[in-house]
């Protein structure tokens, strides 16, 4: 079974819209665009004397249509009563007014939503929790190994008994000689 597809066809402008050629407007032209009037002037004259005689002709041949005060919007192609037609329409305050109960839930609705947030908040507390866990045991494992090395550093150093407390009242008075002396279990 062979299926065909249709040529995809862009969207196009409805025919109803007239449209109005804006390239002569000097104050649409992009910024910087520069006219070059050199060898068109002839030509300019000949194209308004053409238009105006149009104009005259069109005038002569279509009765005048008083048209109508104020035109009504086309609920079709969104075209408002402006000619503006990338706006949609507008909506009366009244519906822009009413309350939405659109969002309203059925009780089961919220209390799953309640049930899901709950356990959400739990899982988020419970992880939070082991990563405080974490970082203490790993905060308490450094500080255990600090002490260690202290004590370590202390067993290994070379030190001197002074039994002498004639010595150490002399090393009381010197500052440098101060900070080597420490007292320890002699043991």
């Amino acid at each position: 079974m062979a299926v065909e597809a249709a040529e995809w066809v862009p969207a196009q402008y409805p025919k109803d819209v007239d449209s109005v050629d804006l390239r002569r407007l000097t104050g649409v032209q992009p910024k910087g665009y520069k006219e070059r009037t050199a060898g068109k002037r002839k030509r300019d004259a000949e194209q308004e004397e053409e238009d105006a005689a149009m104009q005259e002709d069109e005038q002569q041949q279509q009765p005048v249509i008083p048209s109508e005060k104020r035109q009504k919007a086309d609920e079709t192609t969104f075209r408002p009563v402006s000619g503006k037609v990338w706006k949609a329409p507008g909506q009366r305050a009244s519906t822009v007014m009413k309350p939405a109960t659109v969002g309203r839930k059925n009780w089961n609705k919220r209390m799953t939503e309640k049930a899901a947030r709950k356990h959400l908040l739990e899982q988020k507390s419970e992880a939070v929790a082991a990563a405080k866990a974490k970082r203490k045991a790993a905060a308490d494992q450094r500080k255990a190994a600090k002490e260690r090395k202290q004590a370590n550093q202390q067993k290994s150093a070379v030190v001197q008994k002074i039994t002498n407390t004639a010595t150490v009242k002399k090393m009381m008075k010197d500052k440098k000689q101060r900070k080597l002396l420490r007292t320890a279990d002699t043991n």
